[in-house]
């Protein structure tokens, strides 16, 4: 059986319409909010870095390459097709992670202004990645591996906006941890953590998505149990579950165990905000009592 909540005023449509790949905000109400390019004002908790006054201030936010840009729009999250989604999202706290949506690397990365040079330490990869910017804006950037002695221009795109804090950002590296694959086998309390951070990690997905305005919102490549629509939430069958979300827990075993307890915690009661018509607030109330009561379910 598979468990599944949603907001039954929209249920009819979801039935009709939805599926579990990148959806365009302006379909399913307006996802943002503050967007001051619409003459409204600025979001609070956000940096605009178009008047940023160095290049590490403006290197610090997310980029994806311009040629993956395009690439999440109308993918399934169940599609077999593997698609690159290079990325970066350096933190100013020194911290970054790369491609999140694919085979996910972390580690520190610094910066030299006298040389215009990036250093990448990466944690699994195990090796050290130079870049040399031949063109930095606060929406654009263009890289040069001169690590590798490479002579092509990488171009990089971004919001030119960065959270305050870089904690409400889900793919600051201390909101990743929970898909860093354990060492040994962990205890049922470890187990539970997980699945939490893996919720907190889609909540601030969530409100990521609402204050930076996307257009676009795709759940593709980020490991998950859940099913996401438009105003409703599902367990996926085991048989759907991906190696990347399994990955995330010593075995198939521990991530089972993770599973019973998503399976528990959609058996539990909700309330869905009245009047709303924003599926992204929709979900992402869903989701906050989701958070808080994992910890009565063992």
């Amino acid at each position: 059986m598979i468990k599944c909540i949603f907001t039954a005023v929209i249920f009819l449509g979801m039935i009709i319409s939805c599926n579990s790949g990148a959806t365009k905000s302006s379909e399913s109400g307006k996802a943002g909010s503050d967007n001051p390019e619409s003459g409204k004002e600025k979001n609070m908790n956000l940096v605009y870095l178009d008047t940023a006054e160095n290049m590490y201030n403006i290197l610090c936010q997310g980029w994806v390459m311009e040629d993956d840009a395009d690439a999440l729009e109308g993918m399934d999250e169940n599609s077999k097709f593997e698609i690159p989604y290079r990325s970066f999202y350096f933190s100013t706290e020194g911290s970054f992670v790369k491609n999140p949506r694919n085979a996910m690397d972390y580690g520190k990365w610094s910066f030299d202004a006298s040389t215009k040079t990036i250093t990448i330490n990466n944690t699994i990869e195990r090796e050290i990645n130079k870049y040399t910017i031949a063109l930095l804006s606060a929406d654009e950037m263009i890289l040069v591996n001169t690590g590798i002695n490479s002579t092509t221009n990488l171009k990089f795109i971004s919001p030119g906006r960065r959270f305050k804090n870089a904690a409400d950002d889900p793919f600051f590296l201390e909101n990743n941890r929970w898909r860093i694959k354990p060492k040994a086998k962990e205890p049922d309390s470890l187990i539970h953590q997980r699945l939490k951070d893996n919720i907190h990690f889609f909540i601030l997905f969530y409100k990521r998505a609402l204050a930076m305005d996307d257009k676009v919102i795709s759940f593709w490549g980020l490991p998950s149990c859940f099913k996401w629509y438009g105003g409703g939430v599902f367990l996926k069958k085991e048989t759907e579950l991906k190696e990347n979300w399994i990955n995330c827990y010593y075995n198939k075993e521990q991530a089972m165990q993770a599973y019973a307890l998503a399976d528990k915690l959609l058996s539990q009661k909700y309330n869905w905000p009245k009047g709303e018509q924003n599926w992204l607030k929709l979900n992402l109330a869903v989701l906050e009592q989701m958070y808080k009561k994992l910890d009565d379910i063992h």
